[in-house]
């Protein structure tokens, strides 16, 4: 779930390029020391998972080892590699910085975290700021998905002179021709996250529809995805006796969350902080207008043709503007919304600007 973004990514510079993914995640689970699966379709993709040492130098060490034992396999599978891609620093870059110097190959970073925000503000550590602002120098090019991340990272001295804005990417199933029938008597609300209630604010929403209900009917809000705070969520929406108006589906992929985007009538987004969610760019490329708190990048695309913005914490803004969406959200221009989403947000799109990005990094 919460690498779907970096996959999309991946897959969409594949309509150019032959692209390779290695991919290393700790997991305690494992009985192996480590574990090492290949996938080939729709990309040839490495991933190693390992047990993660309590010593944080050792931990390093293993990482480093690991990585190097799976670049020589994707070397030896796919053949040598021209350019190095990597997403969210400071480890893969200073990965890729290593791997650039041994083999005298460009590397480009791609940064979705918002922990470089203001409103965030977890990015410390005297050792990690001075790595990390020396693998973005030597960077062929930084790619922040939003401008006001960009501005974030130089406001910390991360500046690179190619800082080049690349969104998010919206799978091609999203634009697929997909029919369903709106009920238009019993609006439906959507909202789609990784159910972390201390940046999505959940909890607000769960609020906001308890008002709501006491003085309209005509409505359901439907929760999809699942996370650490999902017991949580669904026991305060057990006390305040929603289970009539809420609705929760779980973990959804493919064509089942493609169908979901598509019964619903706009989508919800209350978080105190974000960079830019790709589920925003998934409503749009569905047609549907969004109604979120005006946070991180997401108002660089949500505009009054697309939606409304609205403070964060203000509960009764917040109601007042379910309230106006619940009777407006038709009125919204749905074509208009997909043709925004394809324009920007495609594989089309997004890979076609990695592939220039990518020529001019093999010509310098």
């Amino acid at each position: 779930m919460w690498g779907l973004f970096v996959k999309n990514h991946a897959i969409s510079a594949s309509k150019k390029q032959k692209i390779s993914v290695l991919y290393l995640e700790t997991n305690s689970k494992i009985t192996e020391k480590t574990v090492f699966t290949e996938e080939f379709s729709p990309i040839y993709t490495l991933t190693i998972y390992f047990s993660k040492p309590s010593c944080k130098i050792l931990y390093y060490l293993k990482l480093l080892n690991l990585y190097f034992q799976g670049l020589k396999i994707v070397r030896k599978r796919q053949g040598s590699v021209d350019i190095i891609h990597v997403h969210i620093l400071t480890r893969m870059g200073f990965l890729a910085w290593i791997t650039s110097k041994w083999l005298h190959i460009p590397y480009i970073i791609t940064e979705h975290w918002s922990r470089y925000l203001p409103s965030v503000n977890a990015y410390g550590g005297f050792l990690r700021k001075i790595i990390t602002r020396l693998i973005v120098q030597n960077a062929e090019a930084l790619l922040p998905v939003t401008q006001d991340l960009k501005n974030a990272l130089q406001k910390h001295g991360l500046a690179n002179p190619q800082c080049i804005v690349i969104p998010n990417v919206v799978a091609p199933s999203f634009f697929n021709n997909i029919t369903v029938t709106k009920n238009l008597t019993t609006k439906r609300i959507i909202h789609v996250s990784t159910f972390e209630d201390r940046s999505k604010n959940i909890s607000g929403i769960v609020n906001a529809i308890s008002e709501i209900k006491n003085f309209r009917k005509d409505f359901k809000m439907v929760f999809v995805g699942h996370g650490i705070d999902f017991e949580e969520i669904s026991s305060q929406v057990r006390d305040k006796g929603l289970n009539e108006v809420i609705e929760f589906t779980g973990l959804l992929e493919n064509e089942s969350l493609v169908r979901e985007y598509t019964k619903a009538s706009f989508l919800l987004i209350n978080s105190n902080y974000e960079n830019m969610p790709v589920v925003i760019n998934e409503a749009f490329a569905s047609g549907l207008p969004v109604l979120s708190t005006h946070v991180g990048g997401i108002s660089e695309h949500l505009n009054n043709q697309r939606g409304r913005l609205i403070e964060v914490g203000n509960h009764q803004q917040l109601i007042e503007n379910l309230n106006w969406m619940l009777d407006h959200f038709h009125e919204f221009d749905s074509l208009e919304i997909r043709k925004y989403a394809f324009e920007n947000f495609s594989m089309e799109s997004v890979g076609s600007k990695l592939q220039q990005i990518y020529q001019k990094a093999l010509k310098s």
